[in-house]
């Protein structure tokens, strides 16, 4: 057995080797290359306008963008096949044999949530009346008196984590319709083992829309895994196991749930998302009402939860996790138009010892993945900063070039006019009703090596768990959960000014 891993350790380090890593895609790819009509006609699908993407979202305009809409631009063929390649080689490296190694490990692992731990600075803010955002808190660096945390080793660590009820990356694709509307897009981050939503809003408030959509989402796995698992004796294995981090979004109103449940539940979803942008009883009943449905066959997240109480009812109720993070997006104004404030590290930080089950984090926890993990976070949630302007997103290879010839895709999140729009969420005299975002966008990397691919900006992201990891000088999360006392500190504005480039 030692032998046989101390083999897959090896040939993971050369698929990371610049040239023989390279050099394997490039041979492996080759055939499919050659029939380029068939390789490429997937994504040429879905690289359109309005409804002939159906099921996925093609790129949509709306009255309500107000965006620099000046052109069409189609990537050129050959920029495609570079973006696929490169996308082929992390989705390979993330499904290495060694990495599934260790996520076997971590599946065999029960979770372990984050105990109650000691931390200044939020002794300091409970005292005070103080409420501190994820910006104002920052974390010491530790952990000189251990040997040097090996990065690469945590790379094929994943890191890791039982996130719900299998083992999973810790970044979690969310229900914002703009850039997760696209089968592509849900079916790339199955396939890297992140926990993804297939959203409930925009074009896909469709029941049938929806529905089909994650049959699609299921089809582009099975094809996906004669090309990526081909001979390999765990196919279906870990087949099974992308297809199990799909997620149906469903309404907090048990009646609506149930009704959309159903109709996902048939077409293969064993996961779902109960999701409710405001507070209410909502998630935990509808918890409550699809449990009863569908027993212990199905999976069940539910947010986005505002209080301990109400974790600790949904976790009663059959929660396999919840989520938490009202307001701090990107482009979120519902701080800003309700009054309140972005509070879920405070939240976080109280659910610590109370409730038994993992915790994903949405509202700009991905600017700051080191702190969110610290605060006791065991998945984060990321929208525009994986998907937005990559080939995967709504759209595909057809992006708007603006006046200066940039290209983009727009991006308005679940709560803009935008989407309002194309949920019907309308006043009368065009009116949209409760817009709670902004509608922006998500432009093309003109970075030279950063091919517009979400495998490369998961990758990124993996790099930011993996460091929070090293410069705490521990092996995983759960190690990180539980420095005590912890590390994170109150930042300063000088602080935060001094740890970025100046």
């Amino acid at each position: 057995m030692e032998e046989n891993i101390l083999k897959l350790e090896k040939d993971f380090d050369e698929s990371r080797d610049p040239i023989k890593g390279e050099r394997r895609i490039l041979n492996k790819l080759a055939s499919f290359e050659n029939d380029i009509s068939t390789y490429l006609s997937p994504w040429y699908k879905l690289s359109t306008t309005g409804n002939l993407a159906y099921p996925s979202q093609g790129l949509l305009e709306t009255p309500f963008d107000y965006l620099p809409y000046n052109s069409y631009s189609m990537l050129p063929q050959e920029l495609i096949l570079r973006t696929l390649r490169l996308r082929y080689y992390f989705l390979e490296l993330f499904n290495h044999p060694y990495r599934i190694h260790y996520l076997n490990q971590t599946n065999k692992q029960l979770f372990k949530a984050p105990p109650k731990i000691d931390c200044k600075a939020f002794d300091y803010a409970f005292n005070n009346g103080l409420s501190l955002s994820i910006g104002d808190i920052g974390a010491g660096v530790i952990g000189a008196e251990h040997e040097r945390i090996s990065r690469k080793r945590r790379y094929a660590q994943g890191p890791f984590v039982k996130l719900g009820r299998q083992a999973r990356m810790v970044f979690n694709g969310s229900e914002s319709p703009d850039v997760w509307n696209s089968v592509a897009a849900v079916s790339t981050m199955a396939i890297s083992h992140c926990l993804t939503n297939i959203s409930r809003n925009g074009v896909l408030s469709d029941i049938k829309r929806q529905s089909d959509f994650a049959k699609e989402v299921y089809k582009w796995l099975d094809n996906f895994s004669e090309q990526l698992l081909k001979g390999r004796s765990d196919k279906k294995y870990i087949l099974n196991l992308w297809k199990r981090n799909i997620m149906g979004t469903v309404e907090a109103n048990p009646k609506s749930a149930l009704q959309r449940a159903r109709k996902l539940f048939d077409v293969g979803v064993r996961a779902f998302r109960i999701y409710s942008p405001e507070p209410g009883t909502g998630p935990v009943d509808s918890v409550k009402i699809i449990r009863k449905e569908f027993g212990d066959d199905v999976e069940i997240w539910t947010g986005n939860l505002v209080s301990v109480e109400q974790a600790i009812k949904a976790q009663e109720a059959g929660a396999d996790g919840i989520v938490i993070g009202v307001g701090g997006g990107g482009r979120c104004i519902t701080g800003v138009r309700s009054g309140s404030v972005v509070d879920w590290p405070e939240l976080l930080w109280k659910l610590r010892g109370e409730i038994n089950i993992p915790v994903i984090v949405h509202g700009g926890a991905s600017d700051h993945t080191a702190v969110t993990l610290l605060l006791g976070a065991s998945g984060i949630g990321v929208s525009r900063i994986v998907s937005g302007g990559t080939i995967e997103s709504p759209g595909g290879a057809l992006f708007y070039a603006d006046g200066n010839g940039r290209l983009f895709k727009p991006y308005g999140g679940e709560a803009s006019a935008r989407t309002k729009y194309l949920d019907g969420k309308m006043y009368p005299f065009g009116i949209p009703s409760f817009v709670e975002g902004e509608v922006t966008k998500a432009e093309m990397s003109y970075v030279k090596h950063a091919l517009p691919t979400l495998t490369y900006n998961l990758h990124l992201l993996t790099e930011d768990a993996i460091l929070a990891l090293v410069f705490r000088g521990v092996e995983t999360i759960y190690d990180l959960h539980t420095i005590n006392p912890s590390p994170l500190k109150q930042n300063t504005s000088f602080g935060d000014f001094q740890k970025k480039t100046h």
